[in-house]
């Protein structure tokens, strides 16, 4: 019984062997409703033949199929026709046994567990004892259609108490799952926040650095610019913010470039020289660079240093002339 309790991980076999503890007790009901009427053979081979061929899919359905409760339904749908057919066919349709298989059938629902659709099957099955030998006045406890109506109920009453533990337990996993979106959330929301307050942090301590400070997302656009490389640069640091390294004709220039190609490479810059033309001078600058994480180790761009150095004739240094 633990192991149909384990729906999510097997219910194919589980639905499949509910529905083979179906099959066999209508081949059985099959086999003793031949043996009194021999001219219904074929009619009972057809239902038989038929029901066992519903047993084909199970073979080429996947898994996953079966786990969406909605399939769960038409299957049991199906063999709750069957039930009715089968029923007709061999002349069992009697009224005390509707009623129960339907009494059965609620309130093993409403158990919503295969251990209570147990004892609600032991229930039922002394009701209709107690009806049968009521109603009796010569009572055959070992008639072979009284003992597979038994059966009948037992497993009408596993079938559809394992539906509705699969429904609850679908419903139960849509909270949990909503739960944890919300956790997930929550977390991004102070994740963010404190993405936040490190910015701010990070901002504060670049704009008091003696050198320029240029700060890029891992996308490639330009976050912050202190205050002194906008005077390295002899331009407003604000009109520097949000400027994408790869497009062309970047306000950067050639620094821009230079700082486009290290992201691309993913190589930091280490006492790299750039001599370029800015302002219509012939400037030389240095550029240091290195991956920025958050206090937590996520990543969230690269911090480049720039300064200015004086132009030499033939400098020692690398250099990347233009």
């Amino acid at each position: 019984m633990n192991e149909l309790q384990q729906a999510t991980p097997q219910v194919k076999k589980n639905i499949f062997l509910i529905r083979a503890l179906l099959a066999l007790t209508f081949f059985s009901f099959a086999f003793f409703f031949t043996q009194a009427h021999p001219d219904q053979k074929n009619n009972a081979l057809a239902y038989i033949f038929t029901l066992a061929a519903t047993f084909i899919p199970f073979y080429f359905i996947q898994e996953e199929k079966f786990r969406q409760v909605h399939f769960q339904y038409i299957v049991f749908s199906m063999d709750f026709v069957f039930l009715l057919v089968g029923l007709y066919l061999f002349d069992h349709l009697e009224t005390n046994l509707l009623i129960i298989i339907f009494l059965t059938f609620f309130i093993s629902a409403m158990s919503q567990s295969i251990g209570r659709s147990i004892v609600v099957a032991i229930a039922v099955i002394g009701m209709y004892l107690y009806l049968i030998y009521y109603k009796s006045d010569v009572f055959n406890y070992m008639d072979p259609f009284l003992l597979l109506s038994c059966v009948l109920l037992f497993v009408v009453a596993i079938h559809s108490g394992y539906l509705a533990f699969r429904t609850v337990q679908d419903e139960k996993e849509l909270v949990e799952l909503a739960k944890k979106a919300r956790l997930l959330t929550e977390k991004v929301k102070e994740g963010d926040q404190m993405a936040l307050n490190y910015a701010a942090t990070l901002k504060n301590v670049l704009d008091t650095l003696p050198i320029g400070a240029i700060a890029v997302s891992i996308e490639g656009n330009t976050i912050f610019v202190n205050a002194r490389a906008g005077k390295i640069l002899e331009m407003n640091p604000k009109s520097l913010t949000n400027v994408y390294l790869f497009m062309k004709d970047s306000p950067l220039g050639d620094i821009g470039e230079l700082m486009a190609q290290s992201l691309k490479n993913r190589q930091d810059l280490k006492r790299e020289y750039l001599d370029t033309n800015w302002k219509n001078k012939r400037k030389r600058f240095r550029l240091d660079s290195s991956a920025g994480t958050t206090p937590s180790g996520q990543a969230w761009g690269t911090l480049f240093l720039l300064q200015e150095s004086p132009l030499a004739d033939s400098p020692t240094d690398k250099t990347v002339a233009t």
